[in-house]
């Protein structure tokens, strides 16, 4: 099963080379990324091949503006804009990962660098990156299927453009989004080692102060030895949220980004969903195959954004579980050593001092509230436009 998580860290960096959504290179037999020429040109190639290719499709005849002033039905101008937004999204991404390139690097090395120092960490992120994986590639293809049966349009040169560049603009889009997942589930990984090295070095201070000699050398240098491996713990976390802080500073546009195109993409999968199912003139109609084409795909779509979404929640919640964990000192002895009792201290005023927290372009902050917020403004918002479809068939 490595091989397996082997298999999609390859496929995640090498397809990102592809669309050029990775601008630098890696040497796999370090694990070491680095800025070469080639990566450079490789990538500048492809993201101005992009901008050209959709470029074309704007302007050709026949395309999306023609699609745009041609459209008969509200389901076509809510999809036209959802893909709109689709493509701004990626495109001021590629812009962001090029200004922050420097740092990207320095982020990759870090993170593979704590992976080869702690290789008992790939099993605790195994099954969920391959279920990541799973439910990503199902809903690109499911969405695409949808997508083309949207516009109800025979295949021709002209549709085969619009598939590529759709396609294309979905797949980078995940592909950033995946990318951004692998590293913050190895942030999640280290979280959890750190919350387990913790719990062992507490069982062992309870040993200790079971012991009968609590005032000999022995006792003091063992409690010496704790202290010293809580405070490596205490440091160990303070650079993982550093990381977790530059982190969400450099991917904001991403972050803003998955926000704006996860908001319209629900609304338009419940619109385009009620339309499929009252009309026929949607191109599925409401066959038994269409309908389940439509559950099929919107049970893989939020099972993927609910795995990306969630991710971040779980990280936001391990400060606190720290904190949860070292409340228990207090069932300790109190002939510790003094500086055992520091380290603790120190490491809960850490914790309290810098918590885990979200922000999206320093607009707001990401937290459940938030989520269930913007979850209430969803069926809103899609409510409106099946009021309207019904009051204007």
């Amino acid at each position: 099963m490595a091989d397996f998580v082997w298999i999609i860290q390859r496929f995640v960096y090498l397809y990102g080379r592809l669309v050029g959504v990775v601008n630098f290179t890696v040497d796999w037999r370090t694990g070491r990324a680095m800025i070469t020429r080639w990566a450079t040109i490789q990538a500048a190639v492809q993201n101005i091949c992009l901008i050209g290719l959709l470029t074309f499709q704007l302007l050709h005849g026949d395309t999306v503006l023609f699609t745009f002033k041609h459209a008969k039905y509200l389901h076509e101008y809510v999809f036209l804009m959802v893909t709109a937004v689709r493509h701004w999204a990626v495109l001021l991404t590629l812009v962001s990962r090029w200004r922050h390139r420097g740092d990207i690097v320095l982020i990759w090395n870090r993170l593979f660098r704590a992976t080869q120092q702690r290789p008992d960490v790939i099993p605790l992120y195994r099954r969920r990156l391959i279920l990541k994986f799973i439910f990503a590639v199902l809903s690109d293809n499911l969405h695409m299927v949808l997508d083309l049966s949207a516009l109800r349009q025979k295949f021709s040169p002209a549709l085969a453009l619009k598939l590529i560049v759709w396609y294309l603009f979905t797949t980078i889009f995940n592909m950033i989004v995946a990318q951004y997942y692998l590293a913050m589930l190895q942030v999640n990984v280290s979280y959890t080692l750190i919350k387990r090295d913790l719990r062992e070095l507490l069982t062992e201070t309870q040993a200790l102060c079971g012991s009968t000699n609590r005032r000999g050398g022995v006792f003091v240098t063992k409690c010496c030895a704790l202290s010293d491996r809580l405070d490596r713990i205490a440091e160990t976390q303070s650079k993982l949220q550093a990381l977790v802080d530059g982190m969400s500073k450099i991917f904001q546009i991403q972050s803003f980004s998955m926000t704006i195109v996860y908001y319209l993409s629900t609304i338009g999968t419940i619109y385009f969903a009620f339309c499929t199912i009252k009309y026929s003139s949607t191109g599925l109609g409401a066959s038994n195959w269409g309908l389940l084409l439509i559950v099929l795909s919107t049970t893989f779509f939020y099972a993927d954004n609910f795995i990306t979404i969630n991710i971040g929640f779980i990280i936001m919640d391990s400060n606190p579980e720290l904190m949860k964990i070292l409340e228990e000192r207090t069932l300790l002895c109190e002939e510790l050593d003094e500086r055992l009792k520091s380290s603790f201290e120190s490491f809960q005023l850490q914790l309290a001092r810098n918590p885990l927290e979200f922000y999206v372009m320093g607009l707001f902050k990401i937290d459940r509230g938030r989520i269930m917020s913007m979850a209430n403004a969803l069926i809103t918002h899609s409510i409106i436009l099946i009021q309207w479809e019904l009051q204007n068939n």
